[in-house]
């Protein structure tokens, strides 16, 4: 009898884990699908979009507000924040965000925001 528990134990654990898996795969084919459509980096200043910035054209950008400013870096579909005016950095460890990455790039400080759309 306790054989026969342990085993439907080990098939609901299965299920469970399908389950998550699909959900897993749904999550990362519908962020790859939205990639293509998205084509700008939205730079928002306390819920306020102060620049947008075209994914296609590599270059360099200096966001300047109040309390100072950062810099942002295209390149190759992917960009970055360096040579920032806060105490911390933890923008810049961030590193290189992808098109279509979900992460995003927050500077507390500055009260800046890196959305991709």
């Amino acid at each position: 009898m306790r054989r026969n528990n342990r085993r439907k134990e080990y098939i609901i654990i299965g299920l469970l884990l399908v389950i998550a898996g699909g959900f897993f795969a749904f999550n990362r084919y519908n962020s790859m699908k939205n990639a293509d459509e998205i084509t700008k980096i939205e730079v928002r200043y306390k819920d306020e979009v102060i620049k947008e910035i075209d994914f296609t054209v590599d270059g360099e950008y200096e966001i300047e507000v109040d309390l100072g400013h950062l810099h942002v870096e295209v390149k190759d579909g992917a960009y970055r924040v360096f040579d920032v005016d806060c105490p911390d950095k933890i923008c810049e460890e961030v590193g290189w965000v992808k098109k279509g990455s979900e992460k995003l790039i927050v500077c507390l400080p500055n009260s800046i925001v890196l959305v991709q759309a």
